[in-house]
């Protein structure tokens, strides 16, 4: 009997960019497989490195467990420590992040996020937003009072509605998704997704030779656009391995 076919990560890169205008780089990023993980810190020189920090570090403390609780548990832990960081500190005072961190097992793509960092969906030609965004401009677009072309150009784009950090509780989407051999999964902060339009990541994804190209396109294309903020992708492609295969990577 020929060896069962299962999906397993086959392909893995990232890149990041201080961009054009910043003077410091304030995203993080993960990756630790099979989970990945972007984050997008705000709050000062100081602080947005130090909130993205922390909840980078609290995902990375999962280990390797496969369990998808376990990320929402770290992401709430994260809140926690940064909004006690903060209280203790004048130069960390209102810090916080975005969140957004993708386990891939078992042909399933397990995603917990907060605040306007996305992860996408990249499938036979087409790039789906698989997280919606936490920001005012979002919600005036999901509420019908905004169009979506408008939301490009909107004073408000940036405002985020939820971040680590900022209160005591916090509301995290959690989400699933099955996957199909050859699926790309894309996590970036706004400084790509604001710049370079979906069409266009879909673009270099798929004209480039290998995910660690695309990432260093991606970034490249940002800045090009302006580069009005730090730029941070995390790329993944899953495909489908032998039995025998997807337990020797």
């Amino acid at each position: 009997m020929s060896p069962r076919s299962d999906l397993a990560l086959i392909e893995l890169a990232s890149a990041s960019d201080v961009g054009r205008v910043r003077s410091d780089n304030q995203d993080r990023d993960l990756l630790a497989p099979p989970l990945i993980a972007v984050a997008d810190g705000m709050g000062g020189h100081l602080g947005g490195g130090t909130a993205a920090g922390m909840a980078v570090d609290a995902l990375r403390g999962v280990g390797s467990t496969t369990d998808p609780t376990a990320l929402l548990a770290a992401l709430k832990e994260a809140n926690r420590a940064i909004a006690r960081a903060a209280t203790g500190n004048p130069d960390l005072t209102g810090m916080g992040t975005t969140a957004t961190a993708a386990l891939l097992e078992d042909g399933i793509l397990y995603l917990v996020h907060v605040g306007d960092s996305r992860a996408y969906l990249i499938r036979e030609g087409r790039i789906i937003q698989v997280t919606q965004d936490h920001s005012v401009v979002a919600e005036m677009v999901r509420r019908g009072t905004l169009a979506a072309d408008a939301a490009e150009s909107h004073p408000a784009r940036h405002v985020i509605t939820r971040a680590l950090g900022v209160d005591a509780d916090i509301d995290i989407d959690a989400m699933r998704v099955d996957l199909e051999p050859g699926d790309v999964v894309l996590l970036c902060t706004d400084g790509l997704s604001g710049p370079v339009t979906d069409d266009e990541m879909l673009e270099v994804v798929e004209a480039a030779l290998t995910l660690e190209d695309a990432a260093e396109l991606l970034v490249q294309r940002a800045n090009a656009a302006g580069g009005p903020d730090n730029v941070t992708v995390v790329l993944a492609r899953v495909d489908a391995v032998t039995r025998e295969a997807a337990t020797t990577r």
